[in-house]
């Protein structure tokens, strides 16, 4: 092989291992390994982290709620779409998700939002781990409303 030949594929090969998405810079070791159960997706329950969610392709994304306690929220994290993919599912295979926080609260997506939207499992901020209210891990969907960005999520239930 010529020269010519081999260098546009010896610069895609660069590409391909050099292009890995956003990765998380900061420091999430204070509830890096918190569980994060995940039901319906296989068989049985299990879980994940958000250290193990962090070595996923990521995206960087913010959004602005309507309102001032909404604020803007940053969120480094993978997509729903990317998590699901390593099971080969998306998220337009299940009729509901469902979001549980540490307090009990619920967020359901359910319709267009599984497929439409862009959802991010945000384990840290931009360049910042998520406040201690906000851990283990912070769901945005940055074209939804605020009541959707679910915070301190411990559970994911997925329903076919």
């Amino acid at each position: 092989m010529t020269l010519s030949k081999s260098l546009p594929i010896a610069l895609a090969l660069i590409l391909l291992l050099t292009s890995c998405g956003v990765r998380v810079k900061a420091d999430i070791s204070a509830y890096g390994d918190t569980e994060i159960t995940i039901s319906g997706l296989l068989e049985e329950d299990f879980t994940v982290t958000p250290n193990e969610l962090a070595q996923l392709d990521c995206v960087s994304r913010s959004a602005t709620g309507t309102s001032a306690k909404a604020g803007t929220v940053s969120v480094v994290g993978p997509l729903l779409t990317t998590f699901l993919e390593q099971y080969g599912k998306a998220p337009s295979d299940f009729s509901k998700i469902r979001f549980i926080a540490s307090d009990g609260y619920e967020v359901y997506l359910q319709n267009d939002y599984l497929t439409d939207y862009e959802i991010i499992l945000g384990v840290s901020r931009t360049k910042e781990p998520l406040p201690e209210s906000e851990w283990p891990l912070r769901i945005l969907i940055p074209e939804a409303a605020q009541g959707k960005w679910e915070y301190a999520v411990v559970r994911i239930e997925f329903e076919e």
